[in-house]
């Protein structure tokens, strides 16, 4: 577990290998958009839940860091 601020901003607070986002954590931007779930090799894969800042929410599957398979928005 650790937490990482990038220079822009964006912050990521979870489950590290190798110095990559790996296994369950969250990734806010600065912008206020905010991604909960699992990462593999600093992508979002698996189950996640990503919220823009106007309060829409998705939840559901992402592969290779993209909405991929069922999901609810």
């Amino acid at each position: 577990m650790g937490k990482y601020i990038w220079p822009d901003g964006k912050q990521f607070e979870g489950e590290w290998d190798k110095n990559k986002m790996h296994g369950r954590g969250t990734l806010i931007w600065r912008d206020g958009k905010q991604y909960e779930g699992q990462f593999i090799n600093d992508k979002r894969e698996g189950h996640g839940n990503f919220r823009w800042k106007d309060g829409r929410v998705y939840e559901g599957e992402w592969k290779d860091g993209k909405q991929h398979g069922i999901g609810i928005f």
